[in-house]
């Protein structure tokens, strides 16, 4: 009977956003009515889907959003996402996997599994994390498909595909169109991104890119190379107009800061077609780290007031702070609690930027990785503080990292990643200690004193504040 259920409403929500190609308001609301009507045994997501409804009607940014993914997006991309990346995780057989893999194994599977099948790239940027990386190897093709059938059969499908630079890996064409229920994020430089390229990518229907970008002209060129920033708008240009779903990302530095925050920056991201953004702070990892490039303690306090959190409330594009929003989603989400790394040899990473190893997916299965004790040793410390704007074990805890790193003495997964355990381990320490100075007033601030509670998998607790 359950089974029939699921049907049934998948059936009716393909109906509604087939229907049309401009779909009215009224139309628009009568769809979350919908949802709230099939959700009524649960209350919670009965709540949420009735506050993006709130959002729509209001023409609040989130609303905004909404309208712009029925209206401006090509059907084939606007029905692919919902499908994907609404449906396949939220109802059926297919979000079922997920719940019988937890009771099964005592652990849900991660929410997205970040993979780089090649570190290939046409740029050299400065402080690149992916430049050290071999770039001679690719992670054969029957490797990337089987792990991506292993992630179904869990209830993942939801994968970020990562590099160098990831259009140049010519095979994930096929793997995009073999997949054709998962949703792929992209993330990308631009330069390859063309009228041809992005008419494909309209094809597939389930590709959705990531465009880097640093903030100004100035900003971009100075770190990816001279020219850049205008192949950059060009690539945004290509998307929007063809009715793309596609994203930003920056890589925020103590240069930056201020800019990728500002309203100028932000204006032109809507203007240019972007849904959602992402904010990564610089890490001293990659090529010639530097810890002096880390946004500031104080940078990351400006960041937490006039950020994300800010942006979001302003403009119709979702930002999201890897760091600052960290409150929302439970504090750190790496070592396969919501995702995990895969680099271009198959080499399993906790995050990122934590370039170590103890497995690798071609001598291992995915639930092998995910259930080893290096992964589940990370896991059973998440949280690493009570104060979830402290998530990061690298830059945050350092000294917990060292202790895991002690542990389990992972391999390092490309030439001189030891660095960030042992010639920046004072350095880290010292920023790690400013930084906690200025986070542990905000968070007693404006989430103690106002009675935030995190409510996830874990802690079952009362319901997040809107962020």
């Amino acid at each position: 009977m359950e089974n029939i259920k699921q049907f049934i409403i998948q059936q009716a929500i393909k109906n509604i956003i087939s229907r049309s190609d401009s779909i009215s308001d009224k139309n628009i609301r009568r769809i979350f009515d919908f949802l709230i009507w099939i959700n009524s045994n649960d209350q919670r997501l009965q709540g949420q889907i009735s506050a993006i409804k709130k959002a729509v009607e209001h023409n609040e940014p989130m609303g905004l959003i909404i309208k712009r993914v029925f209206r401006e997006l090509h059907p084939n991309i606007r029905n692919k996402f919902i499908l994907n990346f609404v449906l396949n995780n939220s109802y059926g057989s297919k979000a079922k996997k997920r719940e019988l893999f937890k009771n099964r194994e005592g652990v849900y599977p991660p929410f997205t599994i970040l993979l780089s099948p090649s570190m290939r790239c046409n740029l050299r940027c400065k402080g690149c994390y992916a430049s050290e990386y071999s770039q001679r190897d690719d992670l054969p093709y029957e490797i990337v498909e089987r792990v991506i059938e292993e992630a179904r059969q869990m209830g993942i499908y939801f994968f970020t595909i990562l590099g160098g630079e990831p259009f140049f890996c010519d095979y994930m064409w096929d793997i995009y169109e073999k997949f054709n229920d998962v949703a792929f994020q992209v993330f990308t430089n631009g330069t390859l991104l063309d009228e041809k390229t992005v008419e494909h990518i309209i094809q597939l229907g389930n590709v959705m890119p990531i465009v880097s970008i640093e903030g100004s002209q100035e900003e971009t060129d100075s770190r990816r190379g001279k020219g850049v920033y205008q192949k950059i708008m060009q690539a945004m240009d290509n998307l929007h107009q063809a009715g793309a779903l596609f994203g930003f990302s920056v890589m925020v530095t103590r240069d930056n800061a201020e800019t990728i925050c500002g309203d100028r920056f932000n204006q032109l991201m809507v203007e240019k077609g972007c849904y959602w953004g992402w904010h990564f702070l610089y890490m001293p990892v990659g090529r010639s780290p530097d810890v002096s490039l880390m946004p500031t303690p104080e940078q990351r306090e400006f960041m937490r007031t006039h950020g994300a959190a800010r942006i979001r409330k302003k403009f119709p594009v979702f930002v999201a702070d890897f760091w600052n929003d960290a409150p929302y989603v439970g504090g750190c989400i790496a070592g396969g609690r919501d995702y995990l790394h895969i680099n271009s040899n198959g080499d399993v990473e906790p995050c990122i930027f934590a370039h170590f190893a103890v497995d690798n997916v071609k001598d291992k299965s995915l639930r092998e990785v995910l259930l080893s004790p290096f992964f589940k040793a990370i896991r059973a410390r998440q949280p690493f503080d009570k104060n979830l704007l402290l998530p990061c074990q690298l830059i945050d805890h350092p000294h917990i990292f060292r202790e895991i790193y002690n542990e389990f003495h992972p391999y390092s997964t490309h030439p001189g990643a030891e660095s960030l355990v042992i010639k920046f381990s004072n350095p880290l320490d010292i920023y790690s200690a400013q930084v906690k100075s200025i986070m542990d007033k905000a968070w007693k601030k404006d989430f103690v004193e106002k009675g935030f509670h995190y409510k996830g998998k874990k802690t079952k607790k009362t319901e997040v504040i809107n962020g």
